[in-house]
């Protein structure tokens, strides 16, 4: 048999200058061969557990382990490391903190060249693990011009050319596109179907947890569930949902964009698309424009009615009401990269104040890029954004931060403070640490506390951000830029990996910024989730579509 066994009895784990375990007493043995889903909301203690199966914990990163954890019949602990890799292979959540070498196929060939695996067979490792995660053209690309969905797949790549015993996946489809999150599935299948040992981790009931034969469900450190994923659906669907594994029944979760009364925008180019969902009206679309620019346009309105004469005596028609300035506008926004790499195809796109915006497409298709052209992190053709009618060309990034809050799709690369507390307050006064800022006033301690109980953090005020799961560090990030208000906030996959319960906090932090009069600009692999809340999608092409669009609320 090719797979592992993993054994596991009474195991529990305590980070080093905590009260309270993380994980305590589990007890399971997956077979060899045998494909088991681990799944559990953010900080249910997932990813300690593919930490402690890799050996990392408490090997590098500290801690108190207890009980007992086998591979094989050997603790990866303490373990030779060279046994450990042959056993076992993982991708951790975080897939940027194990890409190392900076060009795609040396991140394929690491692994085996320090196992010494033959050269020529070093080749066929990473032709053949591009090739499963569909990256071979990118091959000899700088690890740091990718997408943050292809740094997930060249890890992914960099686990499949160690060709271990089991695998372990962390949030695998986090930041994969509908397409790869495909591939993904087959390529577990394959893995399966060779005899090795899976095991995936995930915050949903999602199609990993579908397609494996066993599925555990942990809360609070623990296992509260374990079954075949059939049964668990048809068994526990309440209890899921109540875990926030599952959607909520429909009705019970925040109502979305018709419930807080706003308003669509009305201004869209850049060509009618097969509707995402049942379209309410059926979209009018102009003739097509040059090649270059988008094909067709998304109507204003269902159709022209006919002019009629005014009767003699009627009344004069009151003036049409002028229509919002838009808040953000892009007019043919396009990006390459030095080398002449198009990074983004021509987008025209408006957004208006009070309005919540998807920003959606294949990994790869320039997501990023237009965030960070907004933020000026990028240099953008003059004229192609503006701000309140006004060119932003020319305006410096800190400009442009006083009005527009941007949270990162790595929320580590954001932290600056050694405490949640201190890091939701940094930006209020400059930076200025707690003995030389001012003190709060009243107003701004209210937001402060409101944003950390929405958030669910407010238990955690005086805990290291780094220390927090990966759901609660996004939380963070997001409210730490909130808790100033400004006009737009741009959020780069605040989803990613998010269980439904934490996806249903962010919800409510958008539209307590809206209520405001904030827009929101969100980018999302989560689409048929975020769409019942957004007025609007920007639908980016990638490889195999035509065209980019803007799909207004009454075509969603």
């Amino acid at each position: 048999m090719i797979g592992t066994k993993v054994e596991c009895r009474d195991v529990g784990f305590m980070y080093d200058g905590e009260e309270r375990p993380v994980l305590h007493q589990l007890s399971f043995t997956v077979q060899p061969g045998e494909w088991t889903a681990v799944i559990g909301a953010s900080g249910s203690g997932k990813s300690t557990l593919c930490q402690l199966l890799s050996g990392l914990l408490p090997r590098s990163g500290g801690g108190t382990r207890e009980g007992v954890l086998l591979l094989d019949g050997m603790d990866p602990a303490s373990a030779p490391l060279a046994d450990v890799t042959e056993a076992m292979g993982v991708l951790f959540q975080d897939p940027d903190a194990q890409l190392v070498q900076g060009i795609v196929e040396d991140e394929a060939a690491f692994g085996p060249e320090n196992l010494r695996v033959a050269p020529e067979e070093i080749e066929r490792r990473i032709v053949a693990s591009l090739t499963a995660v569909d990256l071979l053209d990118r091959r000899s690309d700088p690890v740091r011009s990718l997408s943050g969905g292809q740094r997930q797949r060249t890890a992914i790549a960099a686990v499949l050319a160690l060709q271990p015993r089991l695998y372990v996946f962390d949030d695998a489809c986090a930041s994969l596109d509908a397409a790869a999150q495909a591939r993904f599935l087959q390529l577990c299948e394959a893995l399966q179907g060779e005899g090795r040992t899976l095991i995936t981790a995930s915050g949903r009931f999602d199609d990993a947890a579908r397609a494996a034969q066993r599925v555990i469900v942990l809360d609070g450190g623990t296992f509260v569930l374990d079954g075949p994923p059939e049964e668990l659906l048809r068994r526990c669907g309440e209890q899921l949902a109540q875990l926030g594994l599952l959607p909520r029944p429909a009705g019970e979760a925040a109502g979305g964009a018709a419930a807080r009364g706003a308003v669509a925008p009305q201004v869209a180019r850049g060509g009618a698309a097969p509707p995402i969902a049942p379209p309410i009206v059926a979209p009018v679309t102009a003739p097509a424009e040059d090649a270059a620019g988008m094909q067709g346009a998304a109507s204003q309105s269902a159709s022209a009615a006919p002019t009629t004469a005014a009767a003699p005596n009627a009344p004069a028609a009151a003036p049409a009401a002028r229509p919002p300035e838009p808040l953000l506008e892009l007019r043919s926004l396009h990006y390459s990269y030095p080398g002449g790499r198009e990074a983004l195809s021509p987008v025209d796109a408006v957004l208006e104040a009070r309005s919540w915006a998807l920003l959606t497409g294949e990994n790869g298709s320039g997501k990023t890029t237009l965030s960070r052209l907004i933020m000026g992190l990028l240099p953008a053709p003059k004229g192609s954004i503006l701000w309140r009618g006004e060119d932003l060309t020319g305006i410096p990034v800190h400009r442009r931060a006083e009005r527009i809050g941007y949270v990162f799709q790595q929320p580590e690369y954001m932290f600056t403070a050694p405490n949640v507390w201190e890091e939701l307050v940094y930006s209020l006064h400059g930076g200025l640490s707690a003995a030389k800022r001012p003190e709060m006033t009243d107003a701004e301690r209210s937001r402060a506390n409101h944003l950390l109980e929405t958030a669910g953090l407010a238990k955690r005020l005086h805990m290291s951000p780094y220390l927090l799961s990966q759901g609660e560090k996004r939380l963070l990030s997001l409210i730490s830029q909130m808790i100033l208000a400004r006009p737009l906030y741009i959020l780069d996959e605040p989803t990613s990996g998010m269980d439904y319960a934490a996806m249903e906090r962010i919800v409510q932090l958008c539209r307590f910024v809206i209520d405001e009069g904030a827009a929101i600009l969100m980018i999302t692999h989560d689409p048929d989730i975020m769409r019942p809340y957004a007025d609007s999608v920007i639908h980016l092409r990638g490889r195999n579509q035509e065209e980019s669009v803007h799909i207004p609320k009454q075509h969603l």
